[in-house]
């Protein structure tokens, strides 16, 4: 049994903890109690995707490539939560893939903005009329989950890599790979092209198996983490700005690299121009 001194020193010292001592019913009741308090705050922490963004009865095409990647028989998370969030606020969801793109824009009067997979946005750009907002599923759950003028911030830091630069690339989960990897093979690939031929070094760590220290690399690029809650996200955020390493995600890196990085934020631009405008500065 622990005295009052121990106690005194462990509530001090864990000041949002429930402490037991005794396996009692009391005891137990301020457990469950404690551990409900934290799940609903979580559900408030983990923001809408698109309710802050857009007002309800707005009109989203959202854009699902069918590729190698693709789960067969199954949308990815990222879209199934787009699709609840627009359910959640009243707004209409439109679901196609990058071939019937074309057809279903023509067959809408009204199309508030487009969500692409970040894979294909270069194909999308061309498809939609430029007076029609167009982002990622990425590009929002970057703004859901995260510091959003952080990860916009990062993007900068791909003009600055060269051959001796060292990228960490984290997945948040674990899974298959192919030829058509995202992380391991689309963004290196890309990252090369854009940089003239130069090719980093490349690490990468996939769930919660992360390197002892961010300080060794020169930038990290995440997932969109749709399987990692959004304290985990903040976490290891705050790990790289204290580290001083800029750290971006699979959206932003992928609309920058496609030339398209100022038409995927116009939709967060009113929210969060600050961010945008540092971005546009420091890129420039």
């Amino acid at each position: 049994m622990a005295n009052a001194k121990t106690l005194n020193s462990a509530s001090a010292k864990y000041p949002d903890s429930v402490l037991i001592f005794d396996y009692n019913e009391k005891s137990m009741d301020s457990l469950r109690n404690k551990m409900v308090e934290e799940l609903t705050k979580q559900e408030r922490d983990d923001e809408t995707l698109i309710g802050k963004l857009l007002p309800k009865d707005s009109s989203l095409v959202l854009v699902c490539p069918i590729d190698s990647e693709a789960p067969k028989g199954r949308l990815i998370q990222p879209q199934v939560q787009l699709i609840r969030d627009c359910l959640d606020h009243n707004m209409k969801a439109y679901v196609t893939n990058e071939v019937t793109l074309s057809a279903a824009l023509e067959d809408l009067k009204r199309v508030d903005l487009v969500v692409t997979d970040s894979q294909a946005f270069k194909t999308v750009d061309k498809i939609v009329p430029k007076e029609i907002k167009l982002t990622s599923f990425s590009m929002l759950l970057a703004y859901q989950k995260g510091n959003f003028r952080q990860l916009l911030d990062g993007a900068a830091a791909i003009d600055k890599l060269s051959a001796d630069s060292k990228v960490l690339v984290l997945e948040g989960c674990t899974h298959n790979t192919s030829h058509e990897d995202i992380g391991k093979v689309k963004i290196p690939a890309l990252i090369k092209n854009y940089l003239g031929g130069e090719t980093p070094e490349y690490e990468f760590y996939t769930g919660y198996n992360l390197p002892g220290s961010f300080s060794d690399y020169d930038l990290i690029i995440q997932c969109g983490m749709c399987m990692v809650n959004k304290k985990e996200v903040v976490s290891r955020l705050k790990e790289a700005e204290e580290a001083s390493v800029p750290v971006t995600n699979y959206g932003i890196a992928l609309a920058k690299l496609s030339g398209i990085l100022d038409r995927a934020c116009e939709i967060f631009a009113e929210e969060d121009y600050i961010c945008y405008e540092i971005y546009k500065k420091r890129s420039s």
